[in-house]
């Protein structure tokens, strides 16, 4: 069953959450924290002042980079690192299959709130932000400020969950969509964990940190008993699948412990977050535990 799009019942970001996340930034662990609101300080050679680092002259480099006083010292041509300031690229790629049609609220709705709440960070610091989902049109790209965040919401509140997932076509699209290296948040159950880190390999090969959300309802990763002897029904290719008369949780939970091994196995070879969220857990919990993980931070207030 097709869920209708979000906007028919359910607000995505409410005024006070809004403002309660005006107060966090984003933070790309390879892009270092910014000089100023909404800027990232990154490392370039040949652009901006403020020294910060020094490394190995290669050939191309600008010449009037080179450390002399260094090469006196050490004899060895070294090149200054400057920092330059520039806005973070966040990439959100959403999963809107018929799988995320799960759960009440659906796995879709907590998708595009966890969404919501990261473009709201990322617009209200003067962030780029791209929002993308398989199969739903070319990405909308958002700049700074409250009208490149209505963009983002009214696209994600259009979102109805159906047909099936191609993670990565879509981290191809992406790629594309944000021109340069920033921050890209998968947003999806995993169910298809070579789908998935297919997805997070490209983006990692373009020079994109990544973060897997993984989204699932409480059935999913706690079922009940009385699964015996059931048929189930796949949501994206209708395929019908007549469970064992017995045994079927416990042949679920080491299936599912498994599957979840490999996704944190390849999470990790990648320098992907893994973010686990659940479609009863409060808003508030969600974004606690992406602090915990590094991938919001509190705004300091001068």
């Amino acid at each position: 069953m097709i869920d209708a799009p979000l906007s028919a019942g359910a607000t995505l970001l409410g005024p006070e959450m809004a403002a309660r996340l005006a107060r966090l930034s984003l933070l790309a662990r390879r892009l270092p924290e910014a000089r100023r609101r909404g800027r990232r300080r990154t490392r370039r050679v040949g652009s901006g002042t403020d020294a910060i680092d020094k490394r190995g002259y290669v050939p191309g480099d600008d010449v009037r980079r080179i450390d002399w006083s260094a090469y006196a010292r050490f004899e060895r041509l070294l090149v200054r690192v400057v920092a330059d300031d520039a806005p973070l690229r966040l990439g959100l790629l959403i999963d809107a299959s018929g799988s995320m049609a799960f759960g009440a609220p659906t796995k879709l709705t907590q998708a595009a709130r966890v969404a919501a709440g990261l473009a709201a960070v990322a617009v209200g610091g003067e962030d780029r932000c791209a929002l993308l989902a398989p199969g739903r049109g070319p990405a909308i790209r958002a700049p700074g400020g409250p009208m490149g965040l209505r963009r983002i919401l009214v696209a994600l509140e259009a979102l109805a969950p159906e047909g099936p997932t191609a993670l990565g076509d879509a981290a191809r699209a992406m790629r594309a969509a944000l021109g340069g290296r920033g921050l890209c948040v998968v947003l999806s159950d995993l169910w298809d964990p070579a789908g998935a880190l297919h997805a997070a390999q490209l983006l990692r090969d373009a020079g994109h940190d990544v973060v897997l959300a993984r989204v699932l309802t409480p059935f999913e990763v706690d079922p009940p008993d009385d699964l015996d002897g059931l048929t189930v029904e796949d949501a994206e290719t209708g395929e019908l699948l007549e469970l064992a008369p017995s045994g079927v949780r416990g042949a679920y939970l080491d299936a599912y412990a498994a599957h979840l091994a490999e996704l944190e196995a390849g999470a990790a070879e990648l320098g992907a977050t893994l973010l686990p969220v659940r479609t009863d857990e409060p808003f508030d919990d969600v974004i606690l535990r992406a602090l915990s993980s590094g991938i919001l931070s509190r705004r300091s207030v001068a």
